[in-house]
């Protein structure tokens, strides 16, 4: 923007320097020229009035100078008497001697002859020169002039335009980093007026979507802390119990009662994960890939024996994820939670390296859905999609072959990109 001002200013500084010094710059050429013309014109007129009858008889004539032009005085034949010019009149000088008083410019010099007349009779001409360089030196002296005042003009519209400039542009800076801070969660952030209305108009609107945000991100917030307290109040009081019945009731019930324990760790688990996500705290982000992997396993290696499927994990070593291990564990939960519900035969959990982030997949051998990801296959693969955008990252369906391949995509550390 700051550029962008400075440009126009100084484009706007000199077409109006081509607008307005170009014609003044000829006007000076013609204004220069007349007054040398004028110039010489005096010069021939107070030299024709020195001039006597008797001249004729050898009395001197004093003839004027100055304004660098040169006066001649030459009789009725047209030849130099006294004085400076050419040896004989030629061109224009020659209608002098009939009389008429002329001025002209020859394309090297300007001239200017009077005839001295006694009872209308020619006897001589007064005739006044300067060379054409005497116009261009003082033209050029105008045009230095013109030409400085054109640079002093631009210098300071340039001066002004990049003070306007930062002063315009601070108050934007500011509003574009107090729309980053906003971006990142931050609510506690205002905009600064600038005194500048349209800018300020901005900065108020931003002001009060900011404390509209905050007003409803800190409901959110606090409905989802209650009603994670909610479910967890029952969650407790049904594991105690359950834990109660272990300790005193049939032991048929004890492998039903142990697999109930797993599952409400799970959802309490599940709940701890969601706070986490909506509070989007990143203080902790960066995990190992192997131990998310064998928590995958622990947890569904179950749920899948009891459908006489079978869960296999692999995952390379000293895999360093940098994202959200609550949000990479809820992507993979989802995915494994489809792969229960819609898929078929072997289920297959890995993790390896891929051109600089981390991929895991989560492949099994049914037939893959019609269905793409982007259009949401169900509320489950869209809220991971969501999820692992947060994260910077991807999540990749790969229908080409006979099954069902999820790929989830995470930022690695800063020695994967090897």
């Amino acid at each position: 923007m700051r550029r962008r001002i400075l440009l126009v200013t100084m484009a706007s500084v000199v077409l109006a320097v081509l607008v307005l010094g170009v014609p003044l710059a000829f006007t000076i050429h013609r204004v220069v020229s007349s007054q040398q013309h004028d110039a010489l014109q005096q010069l021939a007129l107070r030299g024709a009035n020195s001039v006597s009858p008797s001249y004729v008889n050898g009395d001197p004539v004093e003839l004027p100078t100055g304004h660098g032009a040169a006066v001649g005085l030459y009789d009725a034949q047209g030849r130099l008497v006294q004085g400076e010019g050419s040896a004989q009149l030629d061109g224009p000088g020659q209608q002098a001697l009939d009389g008429k008083i002329v001025t002209a410019d020859t394309g090297e010099e300007l001239m200017s002859a009077v005839p001295v007349t006694v009872r209308e009779n020619v006897i001589a001409v007064v005739k006044a020169t300067s060379p054409e360089s005497a116009v261009w030196s003082r033209t050029w002296a105008w045009w230095s002039g013109l030409a400085g005042l054109c640079v002093l003009a631009a210098l300071s519209a340039g001066v002004l335009a990049l003070r306007e400039s930062r002063r315009l542009a601070r108050p934007l800076v500011n509003l574009a980093d107090v729309a980053d801070r906003i971006g990142a969660g931050d609510f506690s952030v205002r905009a600064d007026t600038s005194g500048v209305p349209e800018i300020d108009a901005v900065s108020t609107a931003l002001n009060s979507t900011t404390e509209r945000l905050a007003e409803m991100v800190g409901r959110e917030r606090a409905f989802t802390a209650q009603a994670s307290h909610q479910l967890k109040t029952p969650l407790t009081q049904l594991q105690l119990e359950l834990e109660h019945g272990l300790s005193h009731g049939d032991p048929e019930l004890r492998e039903s009662a142990e697999s109930a324990l797993d599952t409400i760790a799970q959802l309490s688990g599940t709940i701890d994960d969601v706070l986490t996500i909506t509070r989007r705290d990143d203080s902790d982000q960066g995990f190992d890939a192997a131990d998310l992997v064998e928590q995958c396993q622990r947890q569904w290696q179950g749920v899948l024996r009891t459908t006489d499927r079978l869960l296999i994990v692999d995952a390379e070593p000293s895999l360093t994820v940098r994202a959200s291990l609550p949000a990479a564990r809820q992507v993979l939960h989802v995915l494994l939670d489809n792969a229960v519900k819609h898929g078929e035969g072997t289920v297959k959990v890995s993790a390896r390296r891929s051109h600089g982030a981390v991929a895991f997949d989560v492949v099994d051998e049914g037939e893959p859905e019609p269905a793409s990801l982007e259009a949401g296959s169900g509320l489950g693969l869209t809220l991971a999609h969501d999820l692992a955008q947060s994260q910077g990252g991807r999540l990749l369906v790969d229908r080409s072959l006979r099954r069902t391949r999820f790929t989830l995509l995470l930022p690695g550390a800063a020695d994967e990109a090897d």
